[in-house]
């Protein structure tokens, strides 16, 4: 059973910050990989490939990860994509 997946503007938006610390390709590729992922989550409701794994939002000097945050409902088989951000660019609520 598929999962419904909601991937609104502000989502793809909050990625924009990304555009100027990567090259055009390799932004375009991080932007590929989230839509596969994002395909994925649709039918899984999870991502199993390799490269991709869940972890707790730890304020860290990761480097230049890019953390695809979003908020999964088991009840209603619902995801709901939040924000595309690095380390540095994810919002803090301190």
């Amino acid at each position: 059973m598929n999962w419904s997946v909601k991937a609104s503007p502000h989502f793809w938006r909050t990625a924009l910050p990304l555009k100027e610390k990567y090259t055009h390709e390799q932004f375009a590729s991080i932007i590929r990989s989230i839509r596969e992922a994002i395909c994925e989550l649709a039918a899984r409701g999870r991502v199993e490939e390799s490269g991709w794994h869940d972890h707790p939002l730890e304020r860290s000097p990761f480097g230049d990860d890019v953390l695809v945050v979003y908020f999964r409902r088991e009840a209603k088989r619902t995801i709901r994509m939040v924000g595309i951000y690095d380390h540095d660019t994810i919002p803090d609520d301190e």
